[in-house]
């Protein structure tokens, strides 16, 4: 496509005007970009939710202690009858 001299040019042009080969290639639908976004915002926040403790374990363990800290029961209490946990593994 010819363009008059000092006329703006849109982006989409100036790149099929660059690469012959992709002069075919259509602009994509508003549809397939609005699926590809959420997309890629739904796996950034699956990873977020998931890789951020992971990678924060500290914060996390020092919050659960403090809130345990903050609990007025003790662990058979809260248990309701069932048997409380015990570490097979705990040294003696």
């Amino acid at each position: 496509m010819r363009i008059p001299a000092g006329a703006p040019v849109p982006f989409w042009l100036s790149v099929k005007n660059r690469l012959p080969k992709w002069a075919k290639m259509n602009r994509p639908t508003l549809g397939s970009m609005a699926v590809v976004t959420t997309a890629i915002v739904t796996c950034c926040a699956v990873a977020a939710v998931t890789f951020y403790p992971k990678y924060h374990h500290d914060y996390y363990k020092n919050a659960q202690k403090e809130e345990r800290a903050l609990l007025r029961s003790s662990r058979e209490q809260q248990a309701g009858g069932q048997n409380v946990w015990i570490d097979p593994f705990e040294r003696k």
